[in-house]
């Protein structure tokens, strides 16, 4: 066998399985190979050219009219017949994450006009008092599981305060967050596709009453905000406009949030020294956070399409292309962070990770999602400084190509 052709491009190629039960464990060796191999490479079995090097991405986020984010919510799978009938109820329409310029400048011009900082600064009380409940209530018995029993619907129930939608309905779209999940970047079977996409319509459905309920009843909610925002010719969001963007609220805005919480308490819990640094002295945390994201991002890769013939890396790709930028493979890219692979909360650059993303479209909840997470460690760190994992339990991640989090993290501490 000749060893050199089996790391090359094109073994790399073959190999690049990321539904693979080996790549759901723990991409990062399989991203490393990758990486070292070659900036970028074309999988046949996706249909993408993956791309691997942080500097690579970098640019690519940073020229739209180059690299187009139309793809970037479009499912990976077409969907069936069936499934494609039922989403014709389906009336988003790209605005931020799937929306170039200019169209994409205008509404983001408008939605940090109403999701400002101080709106964001206010939450924190809110925050403080959600977390504060969920350790009573939730972490009083000495073992639960801190993903089901406290992650998941706790950045939920967040959200709801600030779109101004009703805490009883919490369930009802963590569940339907999930199915657009598996939809969108995963490879559901024809009877799953249709399940998601009727959930996916009266999601829609859900979104679009509550941004027209907020056009004729005003109160102090994002929702207000959003629906009464101007452009720079005085001009409002379409109600299709307004509804996309709290249906994607109500989709990325907390499931994020969950992986990003699930993921710090595992790589804290993992490594016992830094848990206990982490208790003994908070304001560590934010660094902590930062390394979380870096190490172990809660979005490992997201999506762009060339819009003429391009190098990346020195490696050329036609125009038309649909790239995969390997965010997770970035933040390990040891060009830009040393010993990528180790664990450091006081790592000087992890806060120049790219699990955001960068330039026009970082993550508009990005503030929003660091200031959960802080309160989160600083609140169970403070009550539970002997929070530990349970030994010998698996982990479980949805199958999908972008989204990771464990989907269950069993812990336990002295009483």
């Amino acid at each position: 066998m000749n060893v050199e052709n089996d790391v090359g491009p094109v073994a790399i190629a073959r190999r690049f399985d990321p539904f693979g039960a080996e790549y759901l464990a723990d991409p990062y060796p399989h991203l490393a190979r990758a990486r070292d191999a070659t900036p970028a490479f074309y999988s046949p079995a996706l249909d993408h050219w993956v791309v691997t090097r942080y500097d690579d991405i970098r640019s690519i986020l940073l020229a739209p009219a180059v690299f187009s984010a139309a793809n970037a919510l479009s499912p990976l799978t077409p969907p069936c017949p069936e499934a494609t009938r039922i989403l014709s109820g389906f009336g988003a329409v790209p605005t931020l994450a799937n929306a170039d310029p200019p169209g994409h400048t205008r509404v983001r011009r408008m939605v940090n006009g109403a999701f400002t900082p101080r709106r964001v600064s206010a939450m924190e009380t809110v925050v403080r008092a959600v977390v504060a409940q969920f350790c009573d209530e939730r972490l009083r018995l000495g073992h639960a599981d801190i993903i089901r029993d406290f992650a998941w619907d706790l950045p939920v129930i967040v959200l709801f305060s600030i779109l101004g939608a009703p805490a009883e309905d919490v369930a009802q779209v963590k569940e339907a967050s999930e199915n657009r999940v598996l939809f969108t970047y995963g490879k559901p079977a024809a009877e799953e596709q249709v399940r998601v996409a009727e959930g996916l319509v009266a999601l829609w459905g859900y979104a679009k009453a509550l941004v027209e309920d907020r056009i004729r009843n005003p109160r102090d909610d994002f929702t207000t905000d959003l629906v009464q925002a101007l452009d720079g010719q005085g001009r409002s969001l379409s109600v299709a406009e307004a509804s996309t963007m709290t249906l994607n609220l109500l989709v990325a805005g907390h499931e994020t949030t969950t992986s990003l919480v699930g993921n710090a308490f595992r790589r804290l819990l993992e490594d016992r020294s830094t848990w206990e640094q982490l208790c003994a002295d908070p304001s560590l945390i934010p660094g902590a956070v930062e390394e979380v994201l870096r190490l172990d991002s809660p979005v490992v890769a997201w999506r762009r399409r060339t819009t003429q013939p391009v190098d990346i890396g020195g490696v050329a790709v036609p125009d038309g292309a649909n790239l995969l930028l390997m965010l997770g493979s970035a933040n390990r890219d040891p060009a830009k962070f040393p010993h990528p692979d180790a664990f450091d909360i006081r790592r000087p650059n992890a806060h120049q990770h790219l699990s955001f993303g960068f330039g026009a479209h970082f993550c508009l909840g990005a503030p929003l999602a660091r200031l959960e997470a802080r309160i989160v460690l600083e609140e169970v760190s403070a009550r539970l400084p002997s929070l530990r994992l349970v030994a010998g339990q698996p982990l479980e991640f949805l199958p999908n190509i972008s989204f990771r989090g464990p989907l269950s993290l069993p812990v336990e501490w002295d009483t």
